[in-house]
């Protein structure tokens, strides 16, 4: 019998791939990405769940974890191929949505051309996470059409909005979507060898309007800068960032120079290079540490907000407004001892000949949804570079791509013909507690 892995066409993962990357499924623009695997799902003989989320209903959950850009609802498509006896339920999942492409003036092709060059395949997505979402389109269809010789069975997810909060994969757990392990493609590529993460930060964004006092700018002194004001902030954020690095103790996160990193992505204020500021207003995206709870980050980014504002003369008479946007991704990790690891690491190192590298990410995503609201065991391992998501030009590499789908088809054996008691009994090592 034919190994599942020599179901693994890399021509197809090709052309699959440049079809999605044509498909500008910017967050909150994804229906026709969703419909389009689904298409290709209802070509094999899988069972098939399609729906809409509508957006009230998630809004309602008490797991809603907010949202940025406008939406009726979070379209998600799964895939599942059961085999012949009882066993563990594997989960490979992905985002379709992709962040806006900037200046066109910055790309050298067309940013959802899906352009060809040599060993990269070009485009807006193609990195994060398109390439690694179609790696485990081709990872579920090995199992599809390499027959049912195998115990439990193995389920494939596209969702929405992960560039948005992680609202897709909140609708994928309210459509009662469970696994005993999961993997997550998400772009982990450095120095051309795919990493294995096993935990990452999380993060929460802020909307704050600073108030200030218009004057005219040659009698700049009688009015109050609502920049001078912000600059003020801006500080007390800057201090913050560097308190939650310094006591970061994870051996893992402390690799990275800046584990949990503060920005600030939107500034908008004034209405005239002659007149005093008289209102700022930012949006604001702080880190989330290991083991930190969002409201725990929440109410620490506030605390040092107050105390910057209680120093300051006007401030403390016109305190700025602070809303939280999205809750977005909490942070998670997964036991580096669970059979999980492990089984991936083989299947990696018996692919490429290289045991992969153990990492954790300064990035969140919907690994944290995963853990945090369903339990499951889960990992991030694809064939992206990070470096290249949100960028112009970003690229991902057709081999690296092929590479990991055979790699997600082993490590799926594996785990298939991993005893279910043991699996749940490891999952105590879903790591999530969580400090104040």
């Amino acid at each position: 019998m034919a190994r599942r892995t020599s179901y693994i066409d890399e021509e197809r993962i090709r052309e699959r791939l440049v079809s999605l990357i044509r498909i500008p499924s910017i967050t909150g623009e994804e229906d026709a990405a969703v419909a389009q695997i689904a298409d290709w799902l209802q070509q094999l003989d899988a069972e098939i769940d399609y729906w809409h989320d509508g957006i009230t209903a998630l809004q309602r959950d008490p797991r809603y974890p907010g949202h940025e850009v406008e939406r009726a609802w979070a379209p998600v498509v799964v895939g599942v191929v059961r085999g012949e006896q009882p066993g563990p339920s594997v989960l490979l999942t992905g985002h379709v949505d992709v962040v806006p492409p900037g200046d066109y003036a910055l790309w050298d092709d067309e940013p959802f051309s899906g352009m060809t060059r040599g060993d990269r395949i070009v485009g807006c997505g193609a990195s994060d996470m398109k390439s690694g979402l179609i790696a485990a389109l081709a990872a579920f269809e090995a199992f599809a059409e390499g027959g049912r010789h195998f115990p439990g069975r193995v389920i494939f997810a596209a969702v929405p909005a992960e560039e948005d909060s992680g609202l897709g994969t909140l609708a994928a757990i309210r459509g009662n979507w469970r696994a005993d392990a999961c993997i997550i493609p998400e772009p982990t590529v450095r120095d051309g060898v795919p990493e294995l993460v096993i935990a990452h930060a999380g993060a929460i964004s802020f909307h704050l309007r600073v108030p200030g006092k218009a004057a005219h700018a040659s009698k700049r002194l009688q009015g109050e800068s609502a920049l001078d004001h912000f600059l003020t902030l801006y500080k007390a954020m800057r201090a913050d960032e560097r308190a939650v690095n310094e006591r970061e103790p994870h051996p893992l996160m402390r690799q990275h120079e800046l584990p949990y990193a503060t920005n600030v992505g939107i500034l908008r204020g004034g209405l005239w290079s002659s007149s005093v500021m008289d209102s700022l207003e930012a949006h604001v995206r702080i880190g989330v540490a290991l083991g930190e709870t969002v409201e725990a980050a929440e109410a620490r980014f506030r605390r040092a907000i107050a105390e910057a504002v209680r120093d300051d003369p006007w401030l403390s008479r016109h305190p700025p407004q602070i809303t939280r946007q999205a809750s977005g991704f909490g942070s998670a990790q997964t036991d580096p001892e669970h059979p999980l690891v492990a089984a991936l690491a083989e299947a990696a190192e018996e692919e490429l000949r290289a045991a992969p590298r153990i990492a954790a990410a300064p990035y969140g995503c919907d690994m944290s949804g995963w853990v945090r609201l369903a339990g499951v065991p889960t990992v991030v391992y694809g064939p992206g570079d990070i470096d290249q998501a949100h960028a112009p030009n970003e690229s991902a590499s057709l081999e690296t791509t092929y590479r990991v789908a055979r790699t997600l088809v082993r490590t799926t054996e594996r785990l298939l013909e991993t005893d279910l008691d043991t699996l749940r009994l490891h999952n105590g090592g879903v790591l999530a507690a969580e400090r104040g």
